[in-house]
């Protein structure tokens, strides 16, 4: 699942990425970076998949590959090869319910904690 997920995100197909979504799925996209505010929660399918389009889509430099975060199916990404961003996935059934955005390698510098 989390590979379709990139695949979808990568492509900017966001059809395809609404029907990976619950009706009620969050993202929670939050930033270690000085000054940054409360964690940014974006609710359904519209608004989350227009998020990790943004964030998740191809971008020059970009390398996104899948990783395990925390036990659980998640995503790395990484800009011009320096780690920005971990992402972790939960599930309801066969829909995703959250995705879980870490920004900024400060938080990856203790390995897998999300």
């Amino acid at each position: 699942m989390v590979r379709r997920l990139r695949l979808a995100a990568e492509s900017r197909d966001v059809g395809r990425l609404q029907e990976l979504l619950a009706p009620n799925v969050a993202v929670v996209i939050e930033s270690a970076e000085a000054g940054a505010v409360a964690p940014r929660v974006v609710m359904g399918r519209g608004g989350a998949a227009s998020a990790l389009v943004h964030g998740l889509g191809s971008h020059r430099g970009r390398r996104v590959v899948a990783r395990s975060v925390n036990g659980q199916a998640g995503l790395l990404l990484s800009d011009d090869g320096r780690p920005s961003a971990l992402v972790c996935v939960d599930f309801v059934g066969r829909l995703i319910s959250v995705v879980w955005v870490r920004l900024h390698p400060e938080l990856l510098r203790h390995g897998n904690r999300v």
